[in-house]
């Protein structure tokens, strides 16, 4: 067993992820919303234990996929481990997360402020894949970042709207006249959600992605709840991307 802060860990787990263990250690003790085994409140200096089931599979053309599902717990309802499984080669199954926000950005004092729409999101589990002899890579940022999205090393809004630009090709955001709205990377919609231009939650945001573009801040490791968004663990494990979608009706 190994401890990174308060969270005991299988010592295995290291030969697998590298030196991110410990902040993937970290990191999934962050975002857990709860015990996985009593479903109880999770404090700041707990002595908390982390699971991790990793499947692996390969692809047909010698690509290997790695899933990662992390559990934490109390110590005292749950021991660390790790176990490990081959599973039948298939498309994995994906749980896509997102949140809508608004966001201002200020060109300086006196200047007209822009407002930009955002969608965040994510995927769960987290999906890995590793070429023949090659590293680790997350499989979502690996396809954002060839279709011109970027690193962002930063969770601070004001940095990402600096640095974000746009993305052109084969990315797209499609908005219909009912509210139906499409992320699409490379012909293949990872997102859709049906909003309705008649809510006042959605008027706004609908109203504003429709001058011309969307920003999207994706990657592994939001944290994305009905109450929460919370960028700081993607940016501190090198997942977060960004870029502004064109957006089509």
């Amino acid at each position: 067993m190994r401890e990174t802060r308060n969270v005991a860990w299988d010592g295995r787990l290291e030969a697998i992820k590298g030196r991110d263990t410990g902040r993937y250690v970290t990191t999934a003790a962050a975002v857990a919303p709860a015990c996985a085994a009593c479903q109880g409140p999770l404090q700041a200096n707990d002595p908390l234990s982390l699971s991790v089931d990793i499947s692996e599979s390969t692809a047909p053309d010698g690509t290997e996929y790695v899933t990662f599902r992390d559990y934490v717990c109390h110590r005292h309802c749950s021991s660390p481990s790790l176990t490990m499984h081959k599973a039948p080669w298939r498309p994995p199954a994906l749980t896509p997360l997102a949140a809508r926000l608004i966001l201002i950005q200020r060109a300086g004092p006196g200047n007209p402020k822009t407002i930009i729409p955002t969608l965040a999101y994510t995927q769960v589990p987290v999906v890995s894949f590793r070429d023949p002899g090659g590293e680790l890579t997350s499989a979502l940022v690996s396809v954002l970042l060839s279709h011109g999205f970027q690193l962002a090393l930063s969770p601070d809004y004001y940095s990402i709207l600096e640095q974000a630009t746009d993305v052109e090709g084969e990315c797209s955001m499609t908005v219909t006249s009912d509210g139906l709205i499409s992320l699409n990377v490379a012909a293949e919609t990872i997102y859709s959600k049906q909003l309705y231009p008649m809510k006042p939650t959605d008027t706004g945001w609908l109203k504003e992605a429709d001058r011309g573009s969307v920003l999207v801040i994706a990657g592994d490791n939001l944290v994305i709840t009905e109450r929460l968004l919370d960028l700081a663990p993607a940016a501190a494990m090198g997942t977060l991307v960004i870029g502004k979608v064109p957006v089509r009706s």
